[in-house]
């Protein structure tokens, strides 16, 4: 069904108030002609935080799928995009409807369903590695995408995100050891440091750059995964750095027994190396949430949470690769 046929055959849509996503973007359920369903998703400039990091005038995702990228990820990895079209001056983009399938915040995984997870993106890893593709963001911008900098510049879009990231990160510099809020500001101001290494460590490939629980539906076959906005050229680990960061906690199993996943799946291709210094970016991204968890909550979780990063990061600085 080309877009068009798509857009014609919908004849009722309705907005969907609650769903996890964090971006801003409104999202819509249409009824077809046929009495199927679809999710509908505008993309808006002015709320949409993640269009800051696509080109003026394209969303990464639709150019991802229209260039045929999301076509030929492995098996047991795949999309829901089946249109997508220009209306009153926005982007419209047509998914499969994935609900009661997609993963949230309040989902609890088995180690068997993580280690689903890992297998699906190494596949993916190893498809595309060493390939350049235009669409990806730059590891330098993803790297930085949390950071005070980048996110000082998103505020006054009704967004409540960049405020908060923002006053975490002071928190972050009110509690963790001084070389490691160093370490983590000057990544931030100068992601180089950290993604040069990488790159020359362990090459680049096809990352999701979101790849968190709310983002995917396990399937029997393997997952599926939405939201590509964030997809990225880097080194696997950042991928999984990120996951453990804002997942870790959802999974019936601890960071180490993960790790060890990884290692496992990844196989050949794992470099124990760039995995001690490419956890740091793990809080990086989120080292704000951790400190406002901790700060804010408490108890022995958080506390065990923000001490698991902060003793990353010190390995990270002690392997000597970050310059």
């Amino acid at each position: 069904m080309t877009a068009s046929t798509t857009r014609a055959a919908i004849v009722e849509r309705a907005p969907i108030q609650d769903h996890d996503g964090a971006s801003g973007a409104r999202l819509e359920r249409a009824r077809l002609v046929d009495g199927s369903q679809m999710i509908l998703k505008r993309f808006d400039p002015a709320q949409d935080l993640t269009m800051a990091f696509s080109p003026p005038g394209q969303v990464r995702e639709i150019a991802l799928w229209q260039a045929g990228v999301l076509d030929r990820l492995p098996p047991g990895i795949g999309h829901p995009i089946v249109g997508a079209w220009r209306e009153d001056g926005y982007w419209i983009m047509a998914m499969r409807d994935l609900s009661g399938r997609i993963l949230g915040w309040g989902s609890r995984i088995s180690r068997s369903q993580c280690r689903r997870i890992i297998r699906a993106a190494v596949a993916m890893h190893a498809h595309f590695r060493d390939e350049h593709v235009e669409q990806l963001l730059p590891l330098e911008d993803r790297l930085a995408a949390f950071s005070p900098r980048v996110m000082g510049a998103l505020r006054d879009r009704g967004n409540p995100l960049p405020d908060l990231s923002i006053r975490g990160w002071e928190r972050f510099a009110e509690i963790a050891p001084q070389e490691v809020t160093e370490l983590v500001f000057a990544i931030h101001d100068q992601p180089a440091t950290l993604a040069r290494p990488l790159v020359q460590r362990s090459g680049s490939t096809l990352l999701h750059g979101d790849l968190w629980l709310p983002n995917i539906a396990l399937e029997a076959d393997g997952i599926v995964v939405i939201d590509w906005a964030l997809a990225t050229r880097g080194p696997p680990i950042i991928e999984f750095a990120s996951f453990l960061a804002g997942c870790a906690a959802q999974v019936h199993a601890t960071r180490e027994m993960i790790l060890e996943d990884i290692r496992d799946i990844t196989g050949a291709h794992h470099d124990e190396e760039a995995m001690r210094v490419g956890l740091v970016s793990g809080i990086v991204e989120m080292g704000w949430n951790m400190a406002m968890h901790l700060t804010e909550h408490g108890g022995k979780a958080a506390r065990e949470t923000f001490d698991w990063w902060v003793s990353a990061a010190r390995r990270a600085l002690d392997a000597g690769l970050i310059s």
